[in-house]
């Protein structure tokens, strides 16, 4: 599944424009951060290519039928409250809807998928536990499961490793990265600019709507670029597991 973005632009019913004719395509074998500072875009433009709000251009996610659409693609949304007075393996089991005829019941492969994604996220022993009643941080890997068992060849996901401690925000990018590898297209904002220099293959940068830089992460975190969209200043250092970014100071 190839993602093609193309002039996405949307205008808030205040007048503000809130993207501004962006482009982008995206494959399979691709882990890209889509990067910026607050207020940039980026979460807009996650639900717009998803057919969410209605935009200006056109987005290959968004003519789908919601079914298919489904089928497609997995969403891991900002928000993260679960509503719904269920356990972790029921709530994980309703990223297999897609791929169920409707009144269908979960069969075999379906369950398989429910506990890979389990496992995954390192939630096995809470698959009875009631998922209301959960940390904040497991919430969030509960839900990253839920998309998982999706299985779906695309994963867009809004800030995944907000709120997350040290160890689980660095598993669940490598996991992004595992997939990538596996030959699944994912795209996450993403505001820890070192975690994104250090696991994406690529970076998008919005800054006021618009796409101002798209590349690898050496590429697209000049010292320019830091200091116009970030206002900060920063380095790369090599090492034997590849560069890793550090912010220094603001600019």
């Amino acid at each position: 599944m190839t993602l093609v973005l193309d002039h996405i632009g949307l205008t808030r019913a205040n007048g503000r424009r809130v993207l501004d004719g962006v482009s982008a395509r995206i494959g399979a074998g691709e882990f890209v951060g889509l990067i910026g500072p607050n207020g940039a875009g980026k979460t807009t433009l996650l639900r717009a290519a998803l057919g969410l709000l209605a935009a200006e251009g056109e987005s290959s996610l968004a003519v789908l039928p919601p079914r298919a659409r489904a089928r497609e693609v997995a969403f891991l949304p900002q928000a993260r409250e679960i509503a719904w007075d269920l356990n972790v393996e029921t709530l994980v089991a309703l990223g297999r809807n897609p791929h169920l005829a409707p009144g269908q019941r979960i069969g075999a492969p379906d369950r398989a998928a429910v506990a890979q994604a389990l496992g995954e996220m390192r939630l096995e022993g809470f698959a009875s536990r009631r998922a209301t009643r959960l940390s904040g941080g497991e919430q969030a890997r509960a839900l990253i499961a839920r998309a998982l068992a999706q299985d779906t060849p695309l994963l867009l996901a809004d800030e995944p490793i907000a709120g997350l401690d040290p160890a689980a925000q660095i598993a669940t990018m490598e996991l992004f990265d595992r997939l990538a590898r596996e030959g699944r297209g994912v795209v996450a904002a993403l505001h820890d600019l070192s975690l994104a220099a250090r696991y994406c293959t690529r970076l998008i940068v919005l800054h006021e709507g618009r796409k101002v830089a798209d590349g690898t992460p050496m590429e697209v975190l000049s010292p320019e670029l830091l200091a116009q969209v970030f206002h900060i200043s920063g380095t790369f250092t090599p090492t034997e597991s590849g560069p890793i970014f550090q912010p220094l100071g603001l600019v």
